[in-house]
């Protein structure tokens, strides 16, 4: 089988898989709630999947995810979302703990932070030769903060030889296709590509005999009834397409 992990290759097959198409795809995400149904690593899962599917389907490399080092007290459901503390009681987790004030740093310092971070990545990924660098933005809200990093990145002089994107999985979509993929969280259309790309991180089991039950913190169309594989492969095809072809632009733009 072929391997699209560049952390699993041997020195002589990185350069030469790097000789023919130099694209790092790399999938951002965390650890967060994600219903009762789905992992709470589904931002984190779903990206680094479609990343290997896209490194497969063009020739490039798939990064290792970044799990690590987002906000953890900014555009987070168990900090800024607990309704009713209803996260609380399910994950057996105190609210206190998802405050700055328990964390210790403000949460401007760790947005800034992980601005930082994303920026050695970029740097990392010139020096390892990458041209391009396609940003899969699991977590949604970390895409604000990714394209500010790339903005820094694409600045200066030395690094221009590599070309940076980030993107929500509907994002890479072409302009046809805008309906047949979305985002929500935990609901019909996360639930589809999770179901579809990791089976096993999706259990629908757990609301039988629940099916009138409000869902804690899911939004968007409910996954019980509107969810499925099949919505999960056909979007998920289009994703990886999309991924593809923005890799071969950003190619283009540095010169590859």
């Amino acid at each position: 089988m072929e391997k699209v992990r560049y952390h699993e290759m041997l020195p002589h097959e990185i350069v030469e898989r790097r000789r023919r198409f130099p694209v790092a795809f790399i999938g951002l995400g965390g650890l967060e709630w994600h219903g009762e149904h789905l992992a709470v690593g589904n931002d984190a899962l779903k990206a680094e999947k479609l990343c290997e599917l896209a490194a497969a389907e063009s020739g490039g490399f798939a990064m290792p995810t970044l799990w690590y080092g987002e906000p953890r007290t900014r555009s987070l459901m168990e900090a800024n979302h607990n309704e009713d503390g209803a996260i609380q009681a399910k994950m057996g987790l105190p609210v206190e703990r998802f405050t700055a004030r328990h964390f210790g740093v403000s949460g401007q310092r760790q947005v800034a932070f992980y601005q930082q971070l994303l920026h050695h990545v970029l740097v990392q990924m010139n020096t390892l030769g990458m041209k391009a660098v396609c940003l899969l933005s699991g977590h949604y809200p970390l895409k604000k903060w990714a394209d500010r990093a790339i903005a820094r990145f694409h600045r200066v002089r030395r690094f221009r030889g590599t070309r940076a994107f980030c993107g929500i999985e509907f994002q890479y979509l072409q302009p046809e296709d805008p309906s047949k993929a979305g985002g929500d969280h935990a609901a019909h259309w996360e639930t589809s590509y999770l179901w579809y790309l990791r089976p096993e991180c999706v259990d629908m089991s757990v609301y039988r005999g629940r099916e009138a039950e409000r869902l804690v913190a899911v939004w968007g169309r409910d996954p019980r009834t509107e969810a499925s594989v099949a919505l999960g492969r056909c979007a998920c095809r289009l994703i990886v397409r999309g991924m593809v072809r923005k890799a071969r632009e950003l190619l283009a733009q540095a010169g590859g």
